[in-house]
This record gives structure tokens, sequence and C-alpha cells, in this order.
């Protein structure tokens, strides 16, 4: 995530959030998530859909695909194959309105619908 995200959703982030990514702790406070998140190079994936209904408080589920190679080194104009990842991430809201928790998933490649 980039610096400019980081500080746009940083407000909604409660001081004593607690990150896990497949059930590892990632970040134990607000301060922890700003570090690790703004160091993060991933680039930037598209959302495949979200829960309706958040604004009241409660859970956001969010599910995305990003790019997990590194691009900053890389030469001008230098082409490297993606390397898709999806990730759902769950957003746990306060009764302040602040996330106190985040869990994500990431698993391997591309989201895929099943056919009917």
């Amino acid at each position: 995530m980039n610096t400019e995200s980081v500080a746009r959703l940083a407000p909604y982030i409660a001081d004593d959030v607690r990150w896990y990514d497949n059930g590892k702790l990632l970040a134990a406070g607000k301060t922890e998530w700003l570090r690790v998140q703004s160091s993060a190079k991933v680039s930037p994936g598209r959302v495949i859909g979200f829960s309706e209904g958040w604004q009241d408080g409660g859970n956001l589920l969010v599910v995305d695909e990003y790019d997990t190679v590194d691009r900053s080194d890389l030469p001008p104009n230098f082409l490297a194959d993606p390397r898709m990842v999806t990730r759902a991430t769950l957003y746990q809201f306060g009764s302040d309105r602040r996330v106190h928790v985040i869990r994500t998933l990431v698993g391997g490649s591309l989201w895929i619908k099943p056919r009917p």
C-alpha cells in the first residue's frame, strides 16, 4: 500500500488495532500497522467485491486480487510476469467506528468463479 493510501486510512484505524495475516499477528497497535503498511511493496490490485451495511458498525469484508511482484527496483519499461494472489480481508469495527481487528486470508492464484 502506498503512503498516500495509508494516510487516508489511518483515521479509521484504532490505536489498539490487531492485524492478523493467515492467523499470524503482523501488527499490534496503530503505529506498527502504519509502519508495516507503509513499507509494503505490492502492486495495486482490483477489488472483486465487498460487504454491505458496514457503515453502521460491525464488519466489512473485502475480497481483492493483487500482484506480489516487487517492481520498485526494476529498470524502466522492464516487463515482469505478475504473481497474482486473492485476498479476503475482514475489518472489525468497534463502537467508536474505528477498526480494531483486521483479519487477512491470502490464497494463491486468481479468483475463480464456479460454473453452474
